[in-house]
């Protein structure tokens, strides 16, 4: 019975994690020790895990959750078309309250916007970005950003591809 029940459980999450794989965005670490930051409203995070967290109480903005995570460093995000997985080695996790989805002059606002120096094209599906990058993204609870130096991005694939 135990083995039934974890194949229905294994198929509820495939059925509701649709038929792509999670866009990754693997955060390299930074040659000058700079942290990346990875701001995310709470009810955007699925789960997060990582080999050390420290809470960060006397962070500048006191709206903001906050915390240092170290070592084989995973964020899952959903809320999003397709989900988002995080990963990295050292991240400044700040977590926002959420947000109504916000509209400005009745216009809904862009769902991603990026900035880089540099786009490099390893291939189709993977790219990466140098240089003060910044990628904002809406959630169904409201924006999430991620700013770091160098962050390489692997487009979801189809199940099977």
């Amino acid at each position: 019975m135990p083995r039934i029940a974890s194949f229905l459980l294994c198929a509820v999450f495939a059925a509701a994690a649709g038929e792509s794989r999670p866009e990754t965005f693997v955060i390299q670490a930074s040659r000058d020790g700079h942290d990346a930051t990875v701001k995310i409203p709470v009810g955007a995070v699925a789960a997060f895990s990582a080999n050390s967290a420290v809470a960060l109480t006397d962070y500048a903005d006191r709206q903001v959750e906050a915390m240092r995570l170290c070592g084989d460093v995973r964020i899952h995000v959903i809320g999003t078309p397709a989900p988002i997985q995080i990963n990295a080695d050292r991240v400044v996790l700040e977590l926002t309250a959420d947000e109504a989805p916000a509209r400005i002059d009745g216009m809904a606002r862009p769902n991603r916007q990026r900035r880089s120096a540099n786009v490099i094209l390893d291939d189709h599906q993977t790219q990466t970005f140098v240089g003060n990058v910044v990628f904002t993204m809406q959630t169904s609870s409201g924006a999430m950003q991620i700013k770091a130096d160098r962050i390489e991005r692997v487009a979801g694939l189809p199940a099977g591809a």
